[in-house]
């Protein structure tokens, strides 16, 4: 009887490529037990593990192929990839590194070194790499695809529209790609070219929820409210429960009428900051943009307080139109121009909206939980193509306090329910996106915690579109915990902070509240991990456990 022969790494790799599993650890581990150092036999083990969702026996066994033979750049590689994967970057970035020392033409390690440099935060360094790659394989279009993301995160997106582009030259079907260049259109202010990107991906997946809710935007943005109701309400009967569905639906709905506008403009606290920061920041020569001109209240600040020249957009046409004509009535048309368009879409130069970058960048974009839609976004691009370096921003900064809350009659409503016996819950799509408003000046409520500060933004450089931070928070009175309640500190400059934990009821924005799906039983001194997190739209927070 002739023994059956022991199979080679050749073999083994052969049935893990045809994703033969099984048979690619059965051949591994018969080359293992005649010659139990070798390197490609461990490192093949390695993967399978990988890909039954054995991660620890992974990483074992690449170190032990690395141990054995540490100069094969793919076993490095493969490190890397599972330590990326487990979101240990730093540990990733070592273990690409190592491969490149070994061989530093290898397009894919680059790739994958500026993955990890960019989950670190590292943008500029993660560029380089994603552009050694593209130097070493210029048609690859995951590398143009890397590149275009982190273009777009630096705020540069004229040359990452441009890669973008460039990799769907190459994979035109590449989905991935049509949502980044619909994403960035969008930001951009380009809403028909959005909607068209948007569309080309939910031709080929029509249950992709990111798609379905950028798509509402961008109708939405294009004053097409019928059509982006249909698109939400088309997502919701796909996926009601989904966060960024709910909330989207709720924004569309909410934003049908802009009431918010009235509230602001009779809000004394929020003019005296603003005012005392822009008399600060204006000089007789200042050239002062604002974003979001809404009454245009605050240009005209910018305006009183000596301003050469003041530019200020709005993208509602509706809201432009009477801004403009309030300024006429004040007499400031002939130092204040009202552009009726996002601020994406401003141009800088001899006769453009700009003539040239602003010495003093002054916004007001901020709703009752802080953030807004894509707020980061607009004011990177802001800085980066509209501002001169080292111009005055206004505001610079802002801090978020929390406390954890118990509030009965206003949790009985959120989200809306059953009332007086009748099931009311068609309603809810009525209330705000997110975070809802509490009044903590006049709302019955009782604090069960001190305030905690939660989260920090500054607004002079660029931040990541999303982030989260854990705080260890004390109970210090005994109730049920119905949600957690946060407001904000807006850091004009140096002197001058709103603070809209104001009670006073000229304040428009009120406070805001996260409520709990489930109430929460607490005692004195117990204590709870708040999860605070934001993301490109909204802030939020959850319990930890």
């Amino acid at each position: 009887m002739t023994d059956t022969p022991t199979p080679t790494v050749i073999d083994a790799a052969q049935r893990f490529r045809s994703n033969d599993l099984a048979g690619a650890e059965e051949a591994c581990r018969a080359i293992l037990a005649t010659d139990p150092h070798n390197a490609g036999a461990l490192h093949l083990l390695g993967l399978v593990a990988a890909y039954t969702d054995q991660p620890d026996t992974a990483l074992d066994l690449f170190a032990e192929a690395i141990a054995e033979n540490g100069n094969d750049p793919s076993f490095h590689n493969s490190r890397g990839s599972l330590l990326f994967q487990q979101d240990r970057p730093a540990e990733a970035e070592e273990a690409f590194r190592a491969g490149l020392a070994i061989n530093p033409r290898l397009p894919e390690l680059h790739g994958n070194l500026g993955n990890a440099l960019k989950a670190q935060g590292r943008l500029d360094e993660a560029a380089d790499c994603f552009r050694t790659a593209l130097d070493l394989r210029p048609n690859a279009p995951e590398m143009h695809h890397f590149l275009a993301a982190t273009l777009r995160d630096l705020g540069e997106p004229d040359e990452a529209e441009r890669h973008f582009r460039s990799a769907l030259e190459q994979v035109p079907d590449y989905l991935d790609v049509h949502y980044s260049l619909a994403e960035l259109l969008s930001t951009r202010g380009r809403l028909e070219e959005a909607e068209a990107e948007f569309r080309i991906v939910l031709a080929a997946a029509s249950r992709f929820i990111p798609a379905q809710v950028g798509l509402a935007h961008a109708l939405q943005g294009l004053g097409r409210a019928a059509d982006a109701i249909d698109a939400i309400e088309a997502a919701h009967g796909q996926a009601p429960d989904h966060p960024m569905v709910r909330a989207t639906r709720r924004l569309i709905y909410s934003n049908a009428v802009p009431g918010r506008h009235l509230p602001m403009i009779n809000d004394v606290e929020r003019h005296e900051a603003y005012r005392r920061s822009l008399e600060r920041a204006v000089t007789p020569e200042s050239l002062v943009l604002e974003i979001g001109t809404g009454s245009g209240i605050v240009a005209m600040m910018a305006a009183r307080a000596g301003a050469k020249t003041v530019v200020t957009c709005e993208a509602n046409p509706i809201l432009a139109r009477v801004a403009k004509e309030t300024v006429a009535r004040n007499g400031y048309a002939d130092r204040i121009d009202v552009v009726p368009r996002p601020s994406t879409q401003l141009t800088v130069g001899e006769g453009r909206d700009l003539p040239e970058k602003a010495d003093v960048f002054v916004s007001e974009l901020v709703d009752t939980g802080m953030l807004t839609p894509r707020m980061l976004s607009v004011l990177r691009h802001a800085r980066t193509h509209l501002v001169k370096p080292g111009g005055v921003i206004i505001p610079r900064a802002s801090t978020i306090h929390a406390m954890l809350v118990e509030t009965p009659e206003l949790a009985r409503i959120n989200p809306v329910q059953c009332i007086d016996g009748f099931d009311m819950e068609s309603f809810d799509v009525f209330r705000s996106p997110g975070c809802q408003r509490i009044d903590l000046g006049a709302d019955a409520h009782t604090p069960l915690s001190k305030p905690f500060t939660a989260l920090d933004f500054d607004f002079t450089r660029n931040m990541p579109e999303e982030g989260r931070r854990v705080i260890d928070v004390t109970v210090t009175t005994a109730g049920t915990c119905h949600g957690v309640a946060f407001w904000f500190d807006l850091v004009m400059d140096d002197a001058v902070v709103y603070k809209s934990e104001s009670r006073a009821r000229t304040n428009p924005w009120k406070q805001a509240m996260i409520f709990l799906e489930k109430p929460i039983t607490l005692l004195a001194g117990d204590r709870l991990r708040v999860v605070a997190r934001y993301d490109s739209n909204q802030i939020s927070f959850g319990i930890d456990g």
